[in-house]
């Protein structure tokens, strides 16, 4: 018999500092459970309009303040900050159009781009919001850029990003009702007008049930909700990855991603090249260097 499949909705945007936080565990639960899991991402929009929140904005005046602000986020996920950043997005959009391109290319497509563009603004403090930097930030990425492009312009892909702008701003009942304290708090945020869900949330889906895992939580909370729609379904688990594994499967790793794919203490490949961003360590393999343009 075959074993039943749990449907995944992940609710996030690439300009998200707690999505960001939150890729290691979410890349473990992926490799760990994706023979059961069938996934799919929905682009937020965390932003429409930086002006919309700050009055008369200016990228470059208002970097400072996110700057402070990204690296809180990092001190409690572990994750990279942008050590220099000298302007701020005005909007999330054109990289969620651009996610939204890029799985025309396929799944894998996607989620190359969508992990580059947060690499873009966490890493390398370059937040790409325009088209010009978007191209900038998928240097080297085996995905046909200028398609890519053609397709943000066209009406598909337009409307793509529109369903997903709307079904982030229709929050189920049990993240409406929730009360939640802190950064990374679950409950329904109000932003520009609108009632949506907080970046991340997942949503499971199985035999007829729902779990819902809405901001900052810990690993165990993504395996319980699994639990909770298909009894048994995480008894059976890939084995966590070797590091060699790890970069075989995504060439950049932060500190804390080896870590938490590969156990405490995991030591990258003697082969990879460490870098400091100034706001926290990452890893690459020398072709990902060498594609990306990296000494």
């Amino acid at each position: 018999m075959t074993a039943p499949v749990v449907d995944v909705v992940e609710y996030t945007d690439p300009g998200c500092s707690w999505a960001w936080g939150s890729e290691p565990k979410l890349r473990r639960l992926r490799w760990r459970h994706s023979a059961r899991l069938r996934w799919r991402r929905v682009m937020g929009g965390l932003v429409g309009d930086m002006a919309n929140y700050l009055d008369g904005f200016d990228a470059a005046a208002a970097a400072p303040g996110f700057a402070r602000y990204w690296e809180r986020v990092g001190a409690t996920t572990g994750m990279p900050h942008p050590a220099h950043l000298a302007r701020m997005y005005r909007s999330t959009e054109p990289a969620c159009v651009a996610v939204k391109a890029a799985e025309r290319q396929g799944e894998a497509a996607a989620e190359h781009v969508l992990r580059r563009l947060r690499e873009a603004t966490f890493l390398f403090g370059a937040p790409p919001d325009t088209p010009e930097r978007l191209r900038a930030a998928l240097h080297g990425l085996p995905v046909d850029v200028a398609r890519l492009a053609a397709d943000m312009e066209s009406d598909a892909v337009r409307e793509a990003f529109a369903a997903d702008w709307r079904e982030t701003r229709a929050p189920n009942a049990y993240v409406r009702a929730l009360v939640e304290d802190g950064e990374g708090a679950g409950g329904a945020k109000v932003s520009e007008g609108h009632t949506r869900y907080v970046f991340p949330t997942l949503v499971f889906r199985g035999a007829g049930r729902e779990a819902t895992v809405p901001g900052w939580k810990p690993y165990e909370r993504y395996v319980e909700a699994i639990e909770d729609v298909v009894p048994r379904a995480t008894g059976e688990p890939r084995p966590d990855p070797t590091p060699a594994q790890a970069f075989a499967a995504w060439p950049l790793l932060a500190a804390r991603e080896l870590e938490v794919l590969c156990g405490p203490g995991a030591s990258p490949p003697l082969d990879v090249l460490r870098r400091d961003a100034g706001g926290g360590v990452f890893w690459l393999t020398a072709a990902e260097a060498a594609a990306r343009g990296i000494g």
